[in-house]
């Protein structure tokens, strides 16, 4: 995945902002608060939505509404997701419905449709529950500082299993222990066999 664009309208800090991401590596750079996490948790919500955060954590104080943009480019494919966050006349705050484009052609969906199909082009392997955050992108892109401590210490074979999981290696894993179960039984069969035939020699001579 390759991101080309990023727009931020009423995102904690960000009023209203454009960026340009240049081909190869990016670094951000700046003093604590500068709005350097707010990059990431706008790219993580355009492509997966709030997941387990709230909508106030990215909607700027006092705004009403706030939206973020997305280009992005997958295997030679143009891709463009917008997702929107309303404040209502309780202060709660909500996603309303976004929009994906592909090659061009735009389409509205409901947030957890987007995510959906923003898994699909990914091929990411993680839960299709608007709520779930992405296990791949806060373990391999963003991880913030207070969790990272928390995933250094779980035990290693733990970590290994969620990424194996998230990435669909997982699947081979247990397609590797399938096989084995299975080549199990069939050499068991083979064993009870050869021995109901070890004396057809003889049987055949009798």
């Amino acid at each position: 995945m390759i991101f080309n664009t990023l727009m931020m309208q009423n995102i904690r800090s960000y009023q209203k902002d454009k960026i340009e991401f240049p081909s190869g590596t990016s670094l951000f750079e700046g003093d604590v608060g500068s709005g350097k996490s707010t990059i990431l948790m706008a790219v993580e919500f355009a492509l997966f939505g709030l997941g387990n955060q709230k909508g106030d954590a990215l909607l700027r104080k006092g705004s009403r509404k706030g939206s973020v943009r997305l280009d992005f480019s997958v295997d030679g494919k143009d891709y463009q997701v917008k997702r929107t966050l309303t404040r209502g006349k309780n202060n709660s705050i909500r996603q309303e419905k976004g929009v994906l484009g592909v090659d061009g052609k735009k389409i509205q969906l409901s947030p957890s449709e987007i995510k959906e199909r923003i898994l699909n082009i990914l091929n990411f392997k993680e839960p299709l529950n608007p709520r779930a955050q992405s296990v791949i992108f806060r373990y391999a892109v963003y991880t913030p500082q207070e969790e990272m401590k928390f995933i250094l210490s779980q035990n290693p074979d733990l970590r290994l299993q969620t990424l194996r999981k998230a990435f669909g290696i997982e699947d081979y894993k247990i397609a590797t222990e399938n096989a084995s179960f299975i080549s199990k039984i069939i050499k068991d069969k083979v064993n009870y066999l050869s021995g109901q035939i070890s004396d057809m020699d003889q049987k055949r001579d009798s």
